[in-house]
């Protein structure tokens, strides 16, 4: 299915027009659906929970459609899902499945078992930066935001999301080839 892109001002247009009529809303859910899916799955690591979440905002986005005032699109979506994302922590802290990972070791492909130990070994990394950090990577790379737009949630300027976000991928290589034993690229 080959899904037309809308432009910024055609994305405010649909807003205007979806305060009064909800329906209307139905192309920015398409336009950003799988963003906010794949930034929630990131955020949760659970797939149940990425589907609950991000109903729960598309929920919210169209409860508070009348709160909308133009601006960018995107960063008015996914500071409801930056938001719906933290009250979901603060209600309930995640537990690792243990079961599941044991299924996943129990794999005779021995690829399957390096690109596990290699997720482990990224996942335990990014784990162990601080929330601002690892919100950073997740509105980035899963919700494929611009450091504009990231900055509008934030709070930060385009050029602060691009230096911090460069310096934090520098790290996390650093880090990386440290536990690895490579050489940093």
């Amino acid at each position: 299915m080959h899904r037309t892109l809308l432009t910024q001002s055609d994305e405010v247009r649909i807003m205007q027009l979806a305060q009064r009529d909800r329906l209307l809303f139905a192309p920015i859910y398409e336009q950003y659906f799988d963003r906010v899916y794949a930034y929630c799955l990131r955020r949760t690591n659970s797939v149940q929970e990425a589907e609950d979440l991000c109903s729960l905002i598309f929920s919210r986005a169209l409860g508070g459609l009348a709160l909308y005032r133009s601006g960018v699109v995107a960063a008015w979506l996914f500071q409801i899902a930056h938001n719906t994302v933290i009250k979901h922590y603060r209600a309930r802290r995640m537990v690792t499945a243990l079961d599941e990972i044991e299924e996943l070791e129990a794999e005779s492909d021995l690829e399957w078992v390096d690109d596990l130990e290699l997720w482990r070994t990224l996942s335990g990394l990014v784990a162990t930066l601080p929330d601002e950090h690892r919100e950073l990577l997740a509105l980035m790379l899963d919700a494929e935001l611009s450091s504009q737009e990231v900055g509008e949630i934030v709070g930060k300027s385009a050029v602060a999301v691009r230096v911090q976000f460069h310096r934090l991928l520098k790290q996390l290589r650093e880090r990386y080839a440290q536990i690895s034993g490579e050489q940093p690229a």
